[in-house]
């Protein structure tokens, strides 16, 4: 048996698996297993050569600069605030993800979710199930046409989103971007606006934005209480951007009408979350990405971009998080 030059560890994979062993295994020996905390993590990241990981492991400064035979750290999806960017760059190992590979599958999701929440679906379904009940005002729902939608973020998912939204005659969309101010709005009814005015002025709001320690907790109790009574919150971003204990609030006083949620700031959620048995909340299982077509160009790509990193080959910049450690 031939021997493999390289070593790639995998702490947890996320499927398809084939398709990334087809591509990794003809140059490198993989491991895979969660370590069990950070000490097991850096015994074993120190001796491979590429390390792919999904959310579930912290690449922290204390593990990075403990591996020196890194010669790459693949992230699966578009989310590496779980990867100390700034400890990589120090130690020369480029950082790979996939940035808008999943716009388009988040953003139909987001749309879903909107029209969950406000037509009642969940509850509709779960009032059959349990009491066969129809045609009770408890159903009755709002619109997208003529509503005036927030938006909060304005990368790739915020943009596919924004172009889904034209087909359903939105009166407004408002947009709150902190870097992208001078952009030209692609579409007549889309206009940037500070945060405050989104949240008092938005039928339904969506979250759209990274999370940093800057925007942790960015809807919490003041944004809420901003928001009308009659609006919708949809978050299919990170779940620690809303406050959950402050949201759980809201809708248990009526300060909003419902929420739709594929994301929270814990998951799995503890099954006694209030935010389960409540008839104005629609949640998913961080699902956003989970089609198909989607998963099939994440692992590719993230496989991909081991592969050629590992072998010198030239790889796209556009999916690596600090380009300049490669020049």
């Amino acid at each position: 048996m031939k021997h493999k030059k390289w070593t790639v560890y995998v702490p947890e994979f996320i499927s398809p698996i084939e398709p990334q062993r087809e591509i990794l295994e003809p140059i490198a020996e993989i491991k895979s297993g969660l370590a069990k905390d950070e000490k097991e993590l850096i015994s074993i990241a120190s001796q491979v050569d590429a390390i792919l990981v999904s959310m579930n492991t912290n690449m922290t400064r204390s593990v990075i600069e403990a591996c020196p035979k890194l010669k790459i750290i693949a992230k699966y999806g578009v989310g590496i605030e779980n990867i100390d960017i700034e400890a990589a760059t120090d130690m020369r190992i480029p950082v790979t993800y996939n940035p808008g590979v999943n716009a388009d599958a988040v953003a139909s999701l987001t749309i879903g979710l909107m029209l969950a929440v406000i037509r009642g679906i969940q509850i509709g379904k779960k009032y059959i199930d349990s009491k066969n009940v129809w045609n009770d005002p408890k159903f009755m729902g709002d619109d997208i046409t003529g509503s005036t939608i927030g938006i909060i973020g304005y990368g790739h998912i915020a943009k596919k989103t924004i172009r889904k939204l034209q087909g359903f005659d939105a009166k407004k969309i408002l947009v709150f971007t902190e870097t992208k101010k001078n952009e030209k709005p692609e579409y007549s009814n889309v206009e940037f606006v500070d945060l405050q005015y989104l949240l008092r002025e938005a039928d339904i709001v969506s979250i759209h934005k990274s999370l940093t320690p800057q925007s942790r907790g960015l809807i919490g109790k003041k944004a809420l209480k901003t928001m009308k009574n009659t609006a919708y919150l949809i978050n299919t971003s990170r779940g620690a951007l809303v406050q959950e204990k402050a949201l759980i609030q809201a809708l248990s006083e009526g300060l909003l009408a419902g929420a739709a949620l594929d994301v929270l700031e814990k998951e799995p959620s503890d099954r006694d979350n209030p935010l389960i048995a409540m008839d104005n909340v629609v949640m998913t299982p961080h699902i956003g990405a989970s089609t198909r077509k989607t998963r099939m160009i994440n692992v590719t790509n993230t496989a991909n971009n081991i592969s050629n990193i590992l072998q010198s080959k030239k790889i796209d910049l556009k999916f690596v998080a600090n380009p300049e450690v490669l020049s």
